[in-house]
């Protein structure tokens, strides 16, 4: 009888611990890689720059990536229309967008994260948005940023560095301007 409890007790163990490792690995939160390259001085590549996504437009079928604005400044804001502080700070990130426009140095680019098309074209709409805006169907795009609440935002040199992140809703337009400032400068 001993001989056998034995094998039973290694296995149930063995099992105990791949259950607590798969457990650890799926109740992680945000990589939050991007935040700690920041916080040591360094200026991280934005990923997946090259990766298209639909953009979010009536016409539906083109595509865009954020590579496409390599040399310009870029405000990087993940929203969606279902979220109550995007639309707090949709005035200041329009405003953002018209600072760049006017001064040529470069754009906003809104991520519409895990939202309908219809309640994204109506946000947009709505808010009176010029900035150009790409769908995360999936939140995929959103997730290579360590982003999973919303809304997020990045500011980006012209290298399409990350220099600056707000991980909730923005409230201050100095904070944009500071961060817009110092990555034209970069």
């Amino acid at each position: 009888m001993r001989r056998k409890l034995v094998p039973a007790i290694v296995v149930a163990a063995a099992a105990a611990a791949v259950g607590l490792l798969v457990y650890g690995l799926t109740q992680q939160g945000a990589s939050r890689a991007l935040d700690e390259a920041l916080a040591a001085g360094r200026h991280p590549a934005a990923p997946q720059a090259a990766r298209l996504l639909p953009t979010l437009d009536r016409a539906g079928g083109a595509q865009a990536s954020l590579a496409r604005w390599r040399g310009k400044v870029v405000v990087l804001n993940f929203w969606a229309s279902w979220c109550s502080t995007c639309t707090a700070e949709a005035v200041l990130i329009e405003r953002a967008q018209r600072q760049l426009a006017s001064s040529g140095d470069g754009t906003v680019l809104g991520i519409d994260y895990k939202d309908l098309s219809t309640g994204a074209q109506q946000f947009i709409g709505s808010h009176g948005l010029s900035y150009p805006n790409l769908r995360d169907i999936d939140g995929s795009f959103a997730a290579a940023y360590g982003t999973d609440a919303l809304p997020e935002t990045f500011v980006l040199n012209r290298r399409l560095q990350v220099v600056a992140i707000s991980r909730g809703e923005i409230t201050e337009q100095s904070w944009l301007t500071h961060w817009i400032d110092a990555a034209a400068r970069t």
